[in-house]
C-alpha cells in the first residue's frame, strides 16, 4: 500500500517516537502487569491465610475462655503466624478471661497488651484497653487502671471508659471524679441502653449534685 506524502511523515515520526519512549512505555505496561500479579497473588494469599485462622479460631471457640492451658497452644499459633487477622486478637482475648478468672492477672495483662498492640481494629485495640483496666483494678492498681483509659481511639468506646474511670475513682475514694465520670457517661449513652440506669443508679448513690 503508497503512502502519501503526510502519511510517511506521520510514521516516521511514530518510529521516532517509539525509538524515544517506547522502550519505556513497554516497561511501565510490564511492571504494571506484574503488579497486577502480585496484588491478586497477595489477595489469594490473604484468603489462605484467613481461612486458615478461622479454622483455628473454631477450635478456639469452642473451648471458650474455660482452660487457659488447652487454648494457649491455638491462641499462640494465631498469634506466630496469623496476627494480621481479626481471629488472632479475638482468641487472645478468650486466653486473657481464661486467664484471669484462674486468678493469673500477669498472663491475663500481658495478652491484652498484645491485642492491644497487634489487633487491626481499634474497636477490640479499645476493648483490650478497658479490660486491662478491668484487671488492673481488681488488683487495686488504680494509677495503671486510669493509664490504660488513656489510649482510647473510637468515641463510642467513650461511655464504658467513663464509666470505668468512675469506678477506678471510687476505689481510689475520689468522689467529685466519679461523679462527673458518670455524669459524662449519661452524656453520651442513649436511654435505652443496657447500663444506662445502671450508671444512674452509681450516680444517685454519690449524690447527684
Amino acid at each position: 500500500m503508497a503512502f502519501d506524502l503526510q502519511e510517511q511523515e506521520q510514521i516516521a515520526e511514530l518510529k521516532a517516537w517509539w525509538q524515544d519512549w517506547g522502550r519505556y512505555l513497554a516497561v511501565a505496561v510490564v511492571a504494571g502487569l506484574v503488579g497486577y500479579a502480585g496484588w491478586q497473588g497477595w489477595s489469594s494469599y490473604q484468603e489462605k491465610q484467613a481461612h486458615a485462622a478461622a479454622e483455628i479460631y473454631v477450635k478456639v471457640e469452642v473451648l471458650g475462655a474455660t482452660d487457659a492451658a488447652k487454648l494457649r497452644p491455638d491462641v499462640e499459633k494465631l498469634q506466630n503466624e496469623y496476627a494480621g487477622t481479626g481471629y488472632a486478637a479475638r482468641a487472645t482475648l478468650l486466653l486473657a478471661k481464661a486467664f484471669a478468672d484462674a486468678g493469673d492477672f500477669k498472663s491475663a495483662t500481658t495478652q491484652l497488651q498484645w491485642v492491644a498492640g497487634h489487633a487491626d481494629e481499634a474497636g477490640l485495640r479499645d476493648a483490650a484497653r478497658l479490660r486491662i483496666a478491668a484487671v488492673a483494678l481488681d488488683q487495686k492498681q488504680y494509677d495503671a487502671a486510669l493509664a490504660a483509659l488513656q489510649g482510647r481511639e473510637e468515641e463510642a468506646s467513650m461511655p464504658l471508659f467513663s464509666e470505668m474511670r468512675g469506678d477506678i475513682m471510687i476505689e481510689k475514694g475520689d468522689v467529685a471524679g466519679a461523679r462527673d465520670a458518670y455524669k459524662q457517661t449519661l452524656a453520651k449513652l442513649e436511654k435505652g441502653a443496657p447500663n444506662y440506669q445502671f450508671v444512674e443508679v452509681k450516680l444517685a448513690a454519690l449524690g447527684n449534685s
